[in-house]
């Protein structure tokens, strides 16, 4: 259907049906709420929320980022470093990710490895 084929009695249903509450798939809730635990700066909560989501859908990008941001910021640092390391081999242009592997490196004492991550950042963002 092309957008001039469009009725104003469609467009008036749409706009009732958009008024209705949508049920969000559960995966979707747990997402969210992790990144709301980020955000607050409660990353073991966040955890919480990912621990079904990661034991379902382990490769999922969006798990997989959440859960190394609350690995990194918990200290978990292993665990972050496992997740980057996947996320990055997988799509070598996430600068985010990127950047993050290079800064668990950072943090696990491994300056060198690091630096390279984190130098591709730097010239991409420049």
């Amino acid at each position: 259907m092309r957008y001039d084929d469009i009725t104003d009695d469609q467009i008036a249903a749409f706009i009732d049906s958009a008024g209705r509450e949508r049920q969000v798939p559960e995966e979707t809730q747990r997402l969210r709420d992790a990144e709301e635990m980020l955000a607050r700066k409660d990353p073991h909560a966040a955890l919480k929320f990912l621990e079904p989501l990661l034991r379902d859908h382990p490769e999922h990008p969006d798990v997989m980022l959440a859960a190394a941001r609350a690995y990194f910021k918990s200290a978990q640092l292993n665990k972050a470093l496992v997740l980057t390391e996947k996320m990055v081999e997988a799509n070598p242009a996430d600068f985010y990710a990127r950047m993050l592997l290079g800064r668990t490196l950072q943090r696990l004492g491994r300056a060198e490895e690091a630096r390279g991550h984190l130098r591709l950042v730097d010239e991409v963002t420049e």
